[in-house]
């Protein structure tokens, strides 16, 4: 659809492209073919009504809502091919019916990025041409490019939650070509990665914490030490720095907000406990986690160390006063575990693991679940590592009997 040129100097103030008069009001409705691109708006409802000398005020609204239209076309769909895979993703990524919408800033951040990969490998491909013999030779590549079966998993998970939507957004041709895509993917046999078996020791947790007091860096042994002893994962110690995607309150910082770490309100008045309630389930498993500080001296210590009138916020800042920015916590671990000569494998989430690993000897599987905030015993057993160990603690209580 070609518009004057009206829709961006406003030479006549009368212009109102995209509205329609229905009834005895006024309607708002972009053109097909942006409807087909995935276009959010599909309706909108302008003010007044035939007769009420508004027509100036709802011409220049119809004009803006249109200029809107327009540049998110070509800034983010760019006249993609309808068909296409580019043409789906773009829906997916952009209808504020999408299942994408439905998760986390710090989720969804992820989904695109793995989606982006997607559009970049096959966006041009036609979603009718899409089929086995398509779709192994995709997975064929990957391997010769050397990606690992882990980000291959991926990649094949993320297609199916791109081919769901196009199942549901009801155009006839598109939701046959994902059913039939989908059935595809179902029975394709898409290998998954070896199971991580790294994790840190205790006697890892107490070189690299001296070490990091060593430096002066406070915030990654206060850090190492919750995710070992807690068994915690380090969105719910230190937070995330998430896209800023509203107007709520918050810690900000170029455009990010933190979310999801401890706040001093979450320490108890003696430090003898930390209420948490837990990001990943706290949907499904709302009721906060309380941990009991007394039986870690160390770890109480270091709390009660921090001043008076430090304690409020974040419970874990750096040198600048907030907290750590991404991957600075990974990034300074890495650097101490190398001058120590550890395991060049080890990565600061290996002590969540470390600490799961090391538990696993000490309690029965249902409590060590719940000691981890997992949802079922297979997600603690991805976790404790050592099979060995576990092992060699049968044998000897077999000895022992």
């Amino acid at each position: 659809m070609n518009f004057k040129q009206s829709l961006w100097d406003d030479s006549d103030p009368l212009y109102a492209p995209c509205m329609k008069k229905i009834r005895n009001g006024y309607f708002w409705v972009p053109p097909k073919k942006y409807r087909d691109q995935g276009y959010g708006i599909k309706t909108y409802k302008l003010e007044g009504t035939v007769g009420d000398g508004e027509d100036m005020a709802r011409a220049r609204h119809a004009r803006a809502l249109t200029r809107e239209m327009v540049n998110w076309y070509e800034g983010v769909t760019e006249g993609k091919q309808p068909g296409t895979w580019a043409w789906l993703i773009a829906r997916y990524l952009n209808d504020e019916d999408s299942d994408i919408w439905e998760v986390r800033s710090n989720t969804r951040k992820q989904y695109k990025e793995v989606t982006y990969m997607i559009e970049r490998a096959i966006g041009s491909v036609f979603l009718a041409e899409t089929d086995f013999t398509r779709m192994r030779a995709w997975q064929r590549v990957m391997r010769e490019k050397g990606r690992s079966a882990s980000y291959i998993k991926r990649w094949y998970n993320h297609l199916s939650m791109i081919l769901s939507y196009g199942i549901k957004i009801g155009d006839a041709e598109t939701r046959d070509d994902c059913l039939r895509i989908k059935a595809i993917r179902g029975e394709m046999r898409i290998k998954g990665g070896a199971r991580r078996q790294v994790f840190i020791t205790r006697q890892d947790v107490d070189v690299v914490v001296a070490e990091a007091d060593r430096r002066g860096w406070g915030h990654l042994s206060l850090s190492l030490l919750l995710r070992f002893e807690l068994m915690l994962r380090g969105v719910d110690v230190y937070g995330q720095w998430v896209p800023a995607e509203n107007n709520e309150g918050g810690i900000r910082h170029h455009g990010a907000i933190w979310v999801d770490g401890m706040t001093w309100d979450m320490v108890a008045p003696d430090v003898s406990q930390i209420t948490k309630q837990i990001s990943k389930t706290r949907d499904s498993m709302p009721e906060p986690y309380t941990f009991d500080l007394t039986h870690l001296p160390d770890l109480r210590r270091r709390i009660m160390a921090i001043p008076m009138d430090k304690r409020t916020g974040p419970l874990i800042v750096d040198q600048s006063g907030l907290p750590p920015k991404q991957g600075m916590v990974s990034k300074r671990f890495k650097i101490i575990t190398r001058h120590l000569g550890l395991d060049e494998a080890l990565q600061i989430r290996d002590g969540r693991a470390g600490g799961i690993t090391e538990a696993k000897a000490m309690v029965d599987p249902y409590t060590l679940q719940h000691a981890a905030q997992h949802q079922n015993q297979n997600t603690t057993d991805r976790y404790a590592r050592d099979r060995s160990g576990s092992a060699n603690k049968v044998i000897e209580m077999r000895a022992k009997r």
